[in-house]
């Protein structure tokens, strides 16, 4: 309750910083720009949770018509920060969330209700001190001409999901009708969709999403002087799988179930005689994150395979032999004790190889071999066209590029991905009524429900299937307008193109 006083007042100093209703009326007065200047005005929505499944059906409802559609693989873990910085290739967070582990100073930041806080507060630019790096805003926020317009709009939409969400958009299409006067084109980010997933039903995500599309109509015909063409991505999926109260877990608990101590810092680990770890307790998704000491990964990565909630765990990895070529990036996957698969990354080739040993067909992955042979060697479009209609879709190169620094400086060592209806318990609040909050629906694991979300557009025609990381080489009006706003970006994952046109 302390920290959250805390947190509270610190808002309550940053008040007479900045008001951001007034800073987002003030950024939205109509300038009455030419419109033969900027007669085209393309619109960009980041919908927070925009899962491709509540698009399809909100398409049946009439919703978008006419517009193209596609399959949205997003990073694993499926989450919001880190999927964010990645889609946009922009400076890395520091974890996959708030709530991260620093090897470097060997401590974990923003813990439980902690981060909790960090992650519902707005980003407060306009404090008389600077914030500590792990407070820091994010570097994707931006990209977004409107992100926010009240210091608490994510905690009031936990309150009230859907008449925040509405709230939200009159926001956006407030900002959106003002900025269009000067600028061609424009971009928002609805965080409100994620918390209509994680609190409410699919129904009411395809409600809120009919409606949007309703709004879009309506304000091209409020405004015909300009054409406005928009386009809409998500972060990640949403499963639509409510969590039980008994399968809300603290995944700490299992793991010293299951023989490993849970610590703080991997000083604390080295003082235990067995296997130690350093389990990240994230907001309610369906993942961990562990950290561990190089020898004990694949040992804490095993013990953890045997939790209940464990689906699948995927942990860096060794070569298994000397018949295996050297160099390579290797990842192991567990399941109930077993080591299921284990799989090496040739960056050099940007190939794959896959020993024969391994049932692949338990994974749902349809791999063969020529018979004898140790192990083949496939390139990253040939998974990739055989996973994305699997279980676990782009299985490989999400995998890989899990314990890479690519939009996460501090990667894990060791990540569970949950078997549903299981998810991570986050935070216990001092109020008890908000414990049972944001159990409707939820992301992060490898499966495939979680892991889809949706590109939809008016501006041109899209493959039926993208990866999150190659978002921004379809719309370079996007990346004309990102770097009108100064965004800095870095280079994305190696290996994460692929020739769309080649694709089954």
């Amino acid at each position: 309750m302390r920290r959250l006083l805390l947190a509270l007042a610190l808002l309550g100093l940053a008040a007479p910083a900045c008001d951001w209703e007034h800073y987002a009326m003030m950024n939205s007065i109509p300038a009455k720009g030419d419109p033969s200047l900027n007669p085209v005005v393309r619109v960009y929505l980041g919908l927070d949770g925009l899962s491709y499944p509540a698009v399809v059906r909100a398409r049946e409802r009439g919703a978008f018509a006419g517009w193209n559609l596609s399959r949205f693989v997003s990073m694993f873990p499926a989450t919001s920060d880190a999927s964010w910085s990645r889609i946009f290739h922009t400076e890395r967070f520091a974890g996959y969330e708030f709530g991260h582990y620093d090897p470097v100073k060997d401590k974990v930041y923003n813990k439980a209700l902690g981060g909790l806080m960090v992650h519902l507060v707005p980003p407060l630019e306009e404090l008389p001190f600077t914030l500590p790096a792990y407070a820091q805003t994010p570097a994707y926020y931006k990209a977004f001409d409107y992100h926010a317009s009240a210091y608490l709009d994510a905690l009031w939409s936990y309150d009230r999901p859907v008449y925040g969400y509405y709230k939200g958009l009159d926001n956006v299409f407030t900002a959106l009708a003002g900025r269009s006067q000067v600028q061609d084109a424009f971009t928002a980010y609805i965080l409100e969709t994620d918390v209509v997933g994680h609190i409410r039903s699919e129904d009411d995500m395809v409600d809120v999403l009919v409606s949007l599309s309703e709004r879009i109509e309506r304000f091209k015909k409020d405004h015909p002087e300009r054409t406005f063409i928009f386009t809409m991505f998500g972060d990640h999926g949403i499963d639509g799988i409510a969590k039980p109260a008994d399968s809300v877990i603290d995944f700490r608990d299992e793991l010293e179930e299951a023989g490993v101590a849970t610590v703080d810092s991997l000083k604390d680990a080295d003082k235990k005689e067995g296997p130690a770890a350093i389990a990240i307790l994230h907001t309610r998704v369906t993942y961990v994150a562990i950290h561990a000491r190089p020898r004990w990964v694949e040992e804490v990565a095993r013990r953890a395979s045997t939790c209940a909630a464990a689906d699948l765990v995927f942990a860096r990895s060794e070569s298994p032999g000397p018949d295996f070529p050297e160099g390579l990036e290797w990842v192991s996957v567990w399941r109930e004790g077993n080591l299921m698969a284990r799989f090496g990354y040739d960056i050099a080739t940007d190939s794959y190889i896959l020993p024969s040993e391994h049932d692949w067909a338990a994974l749902d992955l349809p791999v063969l071999f020529n018979q004898g042979a140790p192990y083949a060697v496939f390139g990253d479009e040939q998974l990739f066209s055989l996973s994305i209609d699997r279980t676990y879709p782009d299985f490989f190169f999400r995998a890989r590029t899990a314990f890479e620094p690519v939009s996460v400086e501090f990667p894990s060592d060791i990540i569970v991905s949950y078997r549903h209806p299981f998810m991570s318990v986050g935070y216990q609040a001092p109020i008890s009524s908000l414990n049972g909050v944001g159990t409707g629906g939820s992301h992060g694991a490898m499966d495939r429900l979680g892991s889809f979300a949706a590109v939809l557009s008016e501006e041109r025609e899209l493959p039926s299937t993208v990866r999150s990381d190659n978002l921004l080489e379809f719309f370079p009006a996007l990346v004309d307008h990102m770097r009108e706003r100064e965004v800095e970006t870095i280079p994305g994952a190696q290996g994460a193109d692929l020739d769309y046109d080649a694709l089954p």
